[in-house]
C-alpha cells in the first residue's frame, strides 16, 4: 500500500515534489535496451563493482519475461580472486529467493509472468545485493583463506581434519586449522593457513608449534604452513623464517598441483 504525503500546510510547492518523476525520467533517458537475437541487453545506470553500469539480459517467452545475467555475477568474483566456498554460495542463494529470483549453473536468473517491472526491479535488487557481497568479501579475505583453502583441498579430494585444538608441554591448547592422519607415506601433519604471511605469523605459529611438537607422541609430526599469495608473492623473510625452522611452506597458487602428493594419505 502506497502512502501519499502531502506538504505542509502554507509550505508552498517544493523540488521535492517532482523528484519521483524527474528520477523516472533520468532512468529512461540514461537506461539502454541492445538486441541480442532474441535477447535484449538491458543497461541501467547503477554502478555495479567491476565500476561498470549494471547489465543483464532479458527476453520475452510467451507472455512471461526471463532475466539472467549470463554468469556474469558469479564470474565476477572469481575475477576478483575470491572463492565461491559453501558458505558464501549458500548466502548468494537465500538473497536470490528473497527477491524471487534463482541460481542456476552460474547464472543469476528470474521469471516473470506479471507486472514485468516490479519482477525487473527484484532482479536488479538481486544482483546489486549479491554483487555487493564483492567488495565485503575482498575486504575479508583473509578471513575466510581457511575456508578457500578447504574448498581447495575438498576439490583435490584432499582429507582432512578443521579447527583442530591441540595441548602442548606447556599445557596451553593450540588450535591449527588443519589436520592431515599419519599415513604409510606421511607423518602426521599440522597445518596452519594464516591469515596474513608476515613476521607476526612466523611469531605466533612457531610458538605453537614448538610447544605442541615437544610432546612424547608427536615429535615426528610436521608442520605445513599455506601461505595466501593470491595479491602478490609471499613475504620473502617470512618464507625464509619457516623454511629455516623446518617448516614446509606451500603458496596457495601451488596448491592443487602439490596438495595431492604432499597432504593426501
Amino acid at each position: 500500500m502506497s502512502t501519499t504525503y502531502a506538504g505542509r500546510p502554507g509550505s508552498g510547492a517544493s523540488a521535492v515534489d517532482d523528484l519521483v518523476g524527474e528520477y523516472s525520467e533520468w532512468l529512461r533517458r540514461e537506461s539502454s535496451v541492445r538486441s541480442f537475437g532474441e535477447w535484449r541487453e538491458i543497461t541501467l545506470p547503477f554502478v555495479d563493482d567491476s565500476n561498470d553500469d549494471l547489465c543483464f539480459y532479458a527476453k520475452d517467452s510467451g507472455g512471461s519475461i526471463m532475466f539472467t545475467d549470463d554468469g556474469f555475477t558469479l564470474e565476477s568474483f572469481r575475477m576478483g580472486g575470491v572463492t565461491i566456498t559453501p558458505a558464501r554460495r549458500e548466502r548468494m542463494e537465500r538473497i536470490a529467493r528473497r527477491f524471487g529470483a534463482s541460481i542456476v549453473n552460474g547464472d543469476i536468473t528470474m521469471e516473470s509472468d506479471r507486472n514485468h517491472a516490479d519482477a525487473m526491479n527484484r532482479y536488479v535488487q538481486t544482483l546489486t545485493h549479491i554483487g555487493g557481497m564483492m567488495e565485503s568479501a575482498q575486504r575479508r579475505v583473509s578471513e575466510y583463506f581457511a575456508d578457500d583453502v578447504a574448498a581447495t583441498l575438498d576439490k583435490c579430494d584432499v582429507f582432512y581434519t578443521q579447527s583442530v585444538g591441540v595441548r602442548g608441554v606447556s599445557n596451553y591448547e593450540h588450535s591449527f586449522d588443519f589436520l592431515f592422519q599419519r599415513s604409510a607415506n606421511h607423518p602426521t601433519r599440522f597445518c596452519q593457513a594464516p591469515n596474513n604471511f608476515d613476521k607476526d605469523a612466523v611469531k605466533t605459529i612457531m610458538w605453537d608449534w614448538e610447544d605442541t611438537r615437544k610432546a612424547p607422541e608427536r615429535r615426528d609430526s610436521k608442520l605445513i604452513v599455506i601461505g595466501d599469495d593470491r595479491e602478490g608473492p609471499l613475504q620473502s623473510t617470512a618464507f625464509d623464517a619457516f623454511t629455516n625452522c623446518g617448516v614446509t611452506v606451500i603458496p596457495y597458487s601451488q596448491l592443487p598441483a602439490r596438495a595431492p602428493q604432499e597432504l593426501a594419505a
